[in-house]
């Protein structure tokens, strides 16, 4: 069992920047109503909530349940401020060994290795939480997120035509991606 409150990771960067990773707490209203804010329209427009309605920060702070939701986030060790959230969304019912993945990271920390480190971590913390499936949802177009989540070893599962409708009643297609928790060429024995 995950210790929630005492968990902390310290990574480095590409760059030489140290990071650490730990789990939202009610501290961090602020930070992560700054967090996407600061993100322009076009970083946001694809991800299933409003993330800019500073009403569902509140929604999720007020409701922090680490046995539904697993929300990761990066904090610059320098500017002491969110710069990454990762959430490992658990299944309900006859889908709750399957957690669902969830990437956001801000602009200035892209292509730095910190999505695939969270990733990684992510896959690391549901082997803990006992989950045997992840799945991410990817817009078919992001071809740059679909190989870092193959690179991963998630699966290309289903195109579903039409999936996602952006605010403006545009629509994308989803590719489906999954990955056993636990990969055969992974087991212990």
């Amino acid at each position: 069992m995950i210790n929630y409150v005492s968990y902390r990771k310290f990574i480095t960067l590409k760059n030489g920047k140290r990071v650490m990773f730990r789990f939202l707490n009610d501290h961090d209203r602020e930070g992560l109503i700054q967090l996407f804010l600061e993100a322009p329209d076009e970083d946001t427009r694809f991800l299933k909530q409003d993330v800019k309605d500073s009403r569902l920060i509140n929604y999720w702070i007020d409701h922090i349940n680490y046995r539904k939701v697993l929300p990761l986030v990066a904090v610059d060790l320098e500017g002491n401020r969110l710069i990454a959230d990762a959430t490992l969304h658990r299944g309900k019912h006859s889908s709750k060994h399957i957690g669902e993945v969830r990437i956001f990271v801000c602009r200035g920390f892209r292509n730095l290795g910190l999505g695939s480190m969270m990733l990684e971590e992510i896959i690391s913390l549901a082997l803990q939480e006992n989950l045997y499936w992840l799945k991410a949802e990817v817009l078919a177009d992001h071809k740059k997120v679909i190989k870092a989540f193959r690179s991963k070893g998630f699966e290309v599962r289903a195109t579903l035509d039409d999936y996602f409708i952006r605010k403006d009643g545009v629509t994308h297609d989803v590719v489906l991606m999954m990955r056993p928790v636990l990969k055969k060429d992974e087991a212990e024995f």
